[in-house]
């Protein structure tokens, strides 16, 4: 769970919050008391952005082969409408 820490409470206190996301914490600062900004240490937030790009990159590799294999077919954008308004028409009438 993060510690939630005002950014008043920040300010007056700095190397606290350092040292909890020194620690592996995330420290979430409030402004007029909702959350406004998150800190984490910048070698975490580095590998978990890297590890984000690798995820993105290995999915759009995933998807060129299975493209490439025709294992993924192409869809009319008529059907896409058709299936909208199905759905559409299937809630109306199910009363939500």
């Amino acid at each position: 769970m993060p510690a939630i820490i005002p950014v008043s409470d920040f300010r007056a206190d700095i190397e606290s919050v350092g040292r909890k996301t020194d620690a592996g914490e995330v420290v979430i600062l409030t402004q007029n008391g909702r959350p406004r900004w998150a800190m984490v240490d910048y070698d975490e937030w580095n590998e978990a952005s890297l590890q984000r790009e690798l995820s993105f990159a290995r999915s759009i590799r995933e998807t060129e082969r299975r493209e490439l294999s025709g294992e993924m077919g192409t869809v009319e954008f008529d059907e896409v409408l058709a299936g909208i308004e199905a759905r559409r028409a299937a809630r109306t009438a199910a009363g939500r």
